[in-house]
């Protein structure tokens, strides 16, 4: 059963319930967790699953508080992390908390050769659904033919970021795909979020 925290309607955050929204947390998660890296608009909506105008409201928000700091290319809205904003730490580590698994495991995860998909699972994908606090692990499905050396690595670097330990379960694509095993069963009946691999 997939499922996601992004969502069009801007309910109350699920995984935080002192922001406005997910869409509110997955942005600023986005900006804050990957502080080097400069972000679009539409790619700041593609990642919290709205629409550009409400992006542009997100950030707009988060330039008023000078949060987020922006350049400009042409019409080409470029933000990125205020690093010298006196909460800057405070906000990260929130965020992290938070939604820091739905920011940072893209771009780590991404690096590893042959990896096809990827999933959270078990009680970091149970938050979106039944608004549970946190876990101190974060349970990851790897489905695909990939070097385990190379992928322990970016678990490693993932776990270094997240500040919590990341659970790794490796699954072929042939596997995935008949869903004949138990555990994928079993895995496939629950919530799951998928990580969008960044190629």
């Amino acid at each position: 059963m997939l499922v996601t925290i992004q969502t069009m309607k801007l309910a109350p955050a699920a995984l935080f319930p002192l922001l406005r929204s997910d869409a509110q947390g997955l942005i600023t998660a986005k900006v804050f967790l990957n502080p080097t890296v400069g972000f679009g608009i539409s790619e700041l909506a593609a990642f919290a699953g709205v629409s550009v105008p409400t992006a542009m409201r997100e950030v707009d928000r988060l330039l008023d508080a000078e949060l987020v700091q922006q350049k400009t290319f042409g019409r080409t809205r470029v933000i990125q992390a205020n690093l010298d904003h006196e909460l800057y730490s405070s906000v990260r580590k929130i965020l992290s908390y938070s939604y820091g698994p739905a920011a940072l495991l893209p771009a780590i995860l991404s690096r590893i050769d042959g990896l096809e998909h990827a999933y959270i699972y078990g009680a970091w994908a149970n938050r979106g659904v039944r608004q549970q606090l946190a876990p101190n692990d974060v349970d990851v499905i790897l489905v695909g033919y990939m070097n385990r050396i190379e992928a322990a690595r970016a678990v490693a670097t993932a776990e270094r970021e997240l500040e919590r330990g990341v659970n790794v379960q490796f699954v072929t694509k042939a596997d995935w795909d008949r869903q004949e095993l138990d555990f994928i069963k079993t895995v496939k009946a629950s919530p799951l979020v998928e990580i969008p691999l960044e190629h």
